[in-house]
C-alpha cells in the first residue's frame, strides 16, 4: 500500500520564490547610480572591497540576508533604503505587494510607558521615546502600525523614516512604543494638550513623551449633525470635537476645508486650524493668517527679485553672445575679403605673367617675320630693274608685263618667296593668340593707309598676297586655326558644318586634364570644370580662350579642390563641386572668378554632380556614396535628401532639374535615368542597357534644353541621345568619342566635354 503523498511545492516554498521575485524585481528597476547608492548605504555593514564584487543590487540583498538584515517577515532595512534614494514607487509597487494583509505584530507584555531611555540615531541625533495609548484596537496589524506612523510624522514635520517602530503590549487599549527626534517632540505635546482633533481622529487617548507625565486626549461625540451645512468639512470623518452651542467662526469653511495632513501646509495654519476646530477666538487665527500672508508676500518678493536678476543676467549672456557672434561674423567677413582679395590678386598676375608670355612670343615671331622679310627682299632685288620713267630698250620683259616667262619663274624668287610666305604665316598657328600676331606682324603703325594702299597696288602679284595674309584676312586665319587645332587634338566632327573643337592634353591656358563639368552662360561663355589642373577655363563658343581662375576655397584648410561639376544660378553665379584634400566643396564663384561663398561636404570615394532649381534657387549635389541627392540652400543648410534604392542605383553620375523642378539623375551602373519630382517623390526611370535607341551604356552627362528634352551622354555608345520629357526617344547625336558631360547653349549649341580626349567640342546645331 503506498503511503501518503507528500506535497513537493509548500507554501514556505512559494513565499520564499514570492521573497526571491520581489528582490530580483526591486534589482532590475534599480539604475546603475542606484545601485551605487544602495552599496553606499551599505558601506558601515559590507566591507567596501566585498562592496565592489557584488555587481548588481540583488548582490547586495543576498548579504543583507546572510547579515539577518531583511528576511522574508521583515522588509524595513530595505524599505529604508528605498525611501532614502527616492524609490517610493518601488515601496507601493513591489515590496507593499509582497507582504501579505493583515500582518499580526505579537504582543510584548514587558512594554511599560516611561521605562526607556533616550538614545541617538545611526546620524547621531537625539531621539526621544513616545507611548502612544490607541484606543478601539482589538488587535495591532503591520497595516495600521504603518499609518500611524505616518501619521505621526506628518504631525511632528519628520520624515516616516525617522519614525521608529520598538513595539506595543496589548490591552483594552493599544500601547504604541516610537522612536522619534526629540527637537520634534514639542510639536506632538502641543497637540496633545490642546486635544488636536487629528490626534482624535487617529484614536490617540493619551501620548507619553520619555519619562514626562502622560497627556490625555480629550474623546468628545463627533458633531455629524451640520454635514448637511458643511459638505467640505472635515466633519465628514468625525474629527470635530465642537458642541452644538458653539458659534460657527468666521471663514469657518475655508480653514476646516483644508487638509490638516498635508505635508505642504504650513505649520502654522495647521494649528489655526486646530484651534479653530476647539472655538477658540477668530482673532487668533486671522492674525496667524496674517502673518502667514505677509511671510508669503515676503517669498513672492524675494521669489521675483532673484526672477529679475535672472532675467537681467540672461539679458547680459545674450547681449555678450550677440557682441560676440557679431564680433566672430566680422572676422569671418574680413577673412573672407582678404581671401577674395588674394584670389584676385593670383588672377590677375596669371593673367598679366599670361600676357607677357604671350608678347615675348609675339615679338620674337615678330622678328623673325622681319628677318625672313629683309631676307626675300634681299634675295628678289638683284631681278628688279629700276624703273626711271623710260621703257627699257628691248622694252618690257614679261615678268613685269604680269605674263609667266616661257621658263617659269626663276627657282631663286620662288624659293624665296615660298619661304617668306612660310614663316610669315607661321606665327599664326602658334600659341599666342592669333589676332595679336594679325595685327602687329600685318601692320605698321608709323605707315599711313594712304601708303599701305599705294605700296600694294605696286607691289609683285606675291607681294599682294603676303599683305593680305597678314591684315585683312587675319580673322579668317583665326578661325581656321582654331578648328584645325580642334580637328588635330582628335575632333571627329564635320569641319563643313561648323562643329568645333578645343582643348588638348596640358597645363597651358587652353588645354585640359580631364575635363568634366560644363555650363554655357546667356552670353555664349563656355565654363569646364578642368579636374586636374584644378581650375574652371573660360572660352567662347567659337573656341577662342578667354580666361581661367584656380578653384580655391576660402575659410577653409584646403588651398584649392578638384572641381568635379559646375553649374549657374539665375543671377549668373557659378557654383562648383569639388574634392578637397580633407573634405569635400562647394564654393560659389563669380564668372571672373572671386570666391563668394560655399559650405562643406564629407569627403567620398566618388565624383559627385551639381545643379541649380531656378524656381527655387537650392542648390542639388548628389551623393554616390549614400545613393541620395542632398538639396540645400545657398547658406548651405539642408532643405532635404532624397535617398534612392540602393539595390537600384549603384553609382550616381550628374544631375539636372527641369523647367517643372524634377530632379533627373543618370546612374552609370543601371544604365538608367531616374525622374523624381520636386518633393523626391518617385516619377518613372528610362533607359537600361545595351546600344539600340533609347537605350544606355553607362550614362554621363544630362541636361535638358529649352524645348523640354532631355539631353544623355551616352558614354560607352559614344553618342549623346535625345528624349522627351517623359523619357520618350526622339533621336541621337553621333560624337565620335566618349562624352562626358554636356551642356545647351542660349542659341541652341551643344557643347560637350571628353575625358579621354581632353577636349571640348561644341555642335552649332543637334
Amino acid at each position: 500500500m503506498a503511503g501518503p503523498v507528500r506535497e513537493r511545492v509548500t507554501d514556505a516554498d512559494r513565499r520564499h520564490f514570492d521573497f526571491v521575485q520581489t528582490l530580483l524585481r526591486i534589482s532590475d528597476e534599480l539604475t546603475e547610480e542606484e545601485t551605487a547608492n544602495v552599496k553606499l548605504f551599505c558601506l558601515h555593514l559590507i566591507p567596501e572591497g566585498q562592496s565592489e564584487q557584488l555587481k548588481r543590487a540583488v548582490d547586495v540583498f543576498q548579504k543583507l540576508i546572510k547579515l539577518d538584515k531583511i528576511d522574508q517577515e521583515n522588509l524595513d532595512f530595505l524599505e529604508e533604503i528605498l525611501e532614502r534614494i527616492g524609490r517610493q514607487d518601488l515601496i507601493r509597487d513591489v515590496l507593499r505587494r509582497f507582504q501579505p494583509p493583515d500582518r499580526e505584530i505579537p504582543e510584548n507584555p514587558e512594554l511599560q510607558p516611561g521605562t526607556s531611555q533616550q538614545g541617538a540615531d545611526a546620524e547621531g541625533n537625539a531621539t526621544s521615546n513616545t507611548y502612544v495609548v490607541v484606543n478601539g484596537q482589538v488587535r495591532m496589524i503591520q497595516e495600521t502600525l504603518d499609518r500611524l506612523r505616518n501619521h505621526i510624522a506628518t504631525l511632528s514635520g519628520t520624515r516616516r523614516s525617522q519614525v521608529k517602530f520598538r513595539g506595543y503590549k496589548k490591552h483594552k487599549s493599544i500601547l504604541v512604543h516610537f522612536s522619534i527626534p526629540r527637537e520634534n517632540t514639542a510639536v506632538l505635546r502641543h497637540m496633545a494638550d490642546h486635544s488636536d482633533p487629528r490626534l482624535v481622529y487617529m484614536g490617540v487617548k493619551s501620548l507619553q513623551i520619555d519619562a514626562e507625565v502622560p497627556i490625555k486626549v480629550q474623546q468628545e461625540a463627533p458633531l455629524y449633525g451640520v454635514k448637511r451645512q458643511l459638505s467640505v468639512d472635515d466633519i465628514e470623518v468625525g474629527c470635530s470635537t465642537r458642541s452644538k452651542h458653539q458659534r460657527a467662526p468666521q471663514s469657518w469653511t475655508r480653514l476646516s476645508a483644508l487638509n490638516l495632513f498635508s505635508d505642504a501646509l504650513p505649520l502654522h495654519l495647521q494649528a489655526a486650524a486646530s484651534l479653530e476646530y476647539q472655538g477658540f477666538s477668530y482673532s487668533l487665527v486671522r492674525a496667524l493668517v496674517q502673518k502667514d500672508r505677509l511671510r508669503e508676500h515676503q517669498m513672492r518678493q524675494a521669489i521675483q527679485n532673484l526672477r529679475n536678476a535672472e532675467v537681467d543676467s540672461n539679458t547680459l549672456r545674450q547681449k555678450a553672445e550677440v557682441d560676440s557672434n557679431t564680433l566672430r561674423q566680422k572676422a569671418e567677413a574680413d577673412s573672407n575679403t582678404i581671401m577674395t582679395l588674394r584670389s584676385k590678386l593670383n588672377i590677375s598676375e596669371n593673367r598679366l605673367k599670361e600676357a607677357l608670355e604671350t608678347i615675348a612670343v609675339l615679338e620674337e615671331k615678330l622678328q623673325q617675320a622681319q628677318e625672313y622679310a629683309e631676307k626675300a627682299a634681299r634675295q628678289v632685288t638683284p631681278h628688279v630693274t629700276e624703273y626711271r620713267g623710260e621703257k627699257p630698250p628691248g622694252g618690257w620683259s614679261q615678268e613685269y608685263r604680269g605674263e609667266k616667262p616661257q621658263g617659269g619663274s626663276s627657282k631663286q624668287v620662288k624659293k624665296a618667296d615660298e619661304e617668306s610666305q612660310t614663316h610669315l604665316a607661321d606665327p599664326l598657328g602658334s600659341t599666342g593668340r592669333p589676332e595679336d600676331v594679325g595685327d602687329k606682324a600685318g601692320e605698321d603703325p608709323t605707315v599711313k593707309e594712304e601708303d599701305k594702299t599705294a605700296a600694294m597696288q605696286d607691289s609683285s602679284s606675291e607681294s599682294d598676297g603676303r599683305v593680305e595674309v597678314l591684315g585683312t584676312e587675319a580673322p579668317e586665319q583665326e578661325r581656321h586655326t582654331a578648328r584645325t587645332a580642334g580637328a588635330a587634338a582628335g575632333s571627329t566632327g564635320d569641319l563643313k558644318q561648323g562643329v568645333i573643337t578645343f582643348g588638348g592634353n596640358g597645363t597651358q591656358p587652353g588645354k585640359f586634364l580631364d575635363p568634366r563639368g560644363v555650363v554655357v552662360s546667356p552670353s555664349n561663355e563656355i565654363f569646364v570644370a578642368d579636374y586636374n589642373n584644378r581650375r574652371v577655363q573660360v572660352h567662347s563658343t567659337e573656341g577662342v580662350y578667354l580666361r581661367h581662375f584656380q578653384t580655391v576655397v576660402p575659410g577653409t584648410g584646403d588651398k584649392d579642390m578638384e572641381p568635379h561639376d559646375v553649374c549657374m544660378d539665375g543671377n549668373g553665379t557659378l557654383w562648383v563641386v569639388g574634392r578637397g584634400e580633407t573634405t569635400d566643396h562647394v564654393v560659389q564663384y563669380s564668372t571672373d572668378g572671386t570666391a563668394m561663398a560655399g559650405f562643406d561636404l564629407k569627403k567620398i570615394g566618388y565624383s559627385r554632380g551639381i545643379a541649380v532649381d531656378m524656381r527655387t534657387n537650392h542648390i542639388l549635389v548628389s551623393d554616390p556614396d549614400q545613393g541620395a541627392v542632398h538639396v540645400f540652400r545657398p547658406d548651405g543648410s539642408l532643405v532635404r535628401t532624397v535617398r534612392y534604392p540602393r539595390g537600384e542605383m549603384a553609382d550616381l553620375r550628374c544631375i539636372t532639374v527641369d523647367g517643372e523642378g524634377n530632379i533627373l539623375v543618370s546612374d552609370w551602373k543601371s544604365n538608367s535615368v531616374y525622374v523624381n519630382d520636386k518633393s523626391g517623390k518617385f516619377l518613372f526611370q528610362f533607359g537600361g542597357w545595351e546600344s539600340g535607341k533609347g537605350q544606355l551604356s553607362g550614362p554621363h552627362g544630362i541636361c535638358t534644353d529649352s524645348s523640354g528634352h532631355i539631353l544623355v551622354a551616352d558614354y560607352g555608345n559614344q553618342r549623346v541621345q535625345i528624349f522627351t520629357r517623359h523619357g520618350e526617344f526622339v533621336r541621337t547625336v553621333r560624337t565620335g568619342f566618349r562624352p562626358e558631360c554636356l551642356a545647351v547653349g542660349p542659341e541652341g549649341q551643344l557643347v560637350v566635354t571628353s575625358w579621354n580626349s581632353h577636349t571640348v567640342t561644341v555642335f552649332p546645331n543637334y
